[in-house]
């Protein structure tokens, strides 16, 4: 997974520093995303990290995606 992180942070950054404005903002979405759930896997993570983490997998788990009783970030592992 981490790798699987790590790629993906890399191919966003180089994006932005090629891009153009309207890619530039997807990227971004995309680069903070995977920022957080580093820091996250990390033990890193800052409140803000953490009430991304949290949006999300409240989502996750309404949609029916996850069960109530996990997270997505648990599911990484």
């Amino acid at each position: 997974m981490q790798d699987f992180i790590e790629n993906n942070i890399n191919k966003y950054a180089e994006a932005i520093i090629k891009g153009s404005d309207k890619k530039d903002a997807f990227c971004l979405g995309q680069l903070t995303f995977f920022m957080a759930l580093r820091r996250i896997t990390k033990g890193e993570a800052t409140r803000q990290d953490l009430g991304m983490a949290d949006a999300v997998n409240d989502t996750l788990q309404e949609a029916g995606i996850i069960d109530k009783d996990k997270t997505f970030v648990s599911l990484l592992k």
